[in-house]
């Protein structure tokens, strides 16, 4: 995720951007801080950060707050064996189906006609 905001900044460079409003939900928005903190904020006018997870979440010792290495490890395993199951595993709870009192439903399948 380091090549991220390296990215952006080969971008605004070439085009020689100005005065620019970044806005960063959930992983971008720790995209758009990793950026200014990599790349400063000589062209950045404005920055909006909605729901950002930091650039660290991991826990280390100067991250006590931050998640378990085996959460990232069951993501990782999880999206090489059956992507698919895992990220219809993951949006239950991401969404919150997984409360006590929710009803879950299926969806709409597309209709035509």
């Amino acid at each position: 995720m380091d090549q991220y905001p390296d990215n952006l900044a080969e971008l605004t460079e070439k085009l020689d951007l100005r005065k620019l409003i970044l806005v960063g939900h959930s992983t971008g928005g720790g995209e758009v801080a990793r950026y200014i903190g990599r790349h400063g904020s000589k062209c950045v006018a404005k920055v909006v950060l909605v729901g950002a997870v930091p650039p660290l979440m991991l826990k280390t010792e100067t991250n006590p707050e931050g998640t378990l290495m085996a959460l990232f490890d069951d993501i990782r395993k999880g999206t090489a064996s059956d992507r698919s199951q895992f990220f219809k595993d993951l949006t239950i709870s991401f969404y919150g189906f997984n409360r006590p009192g929710v009803k879950v439903n299926d969806g709409f399948a597309s209709r035509s006609g």
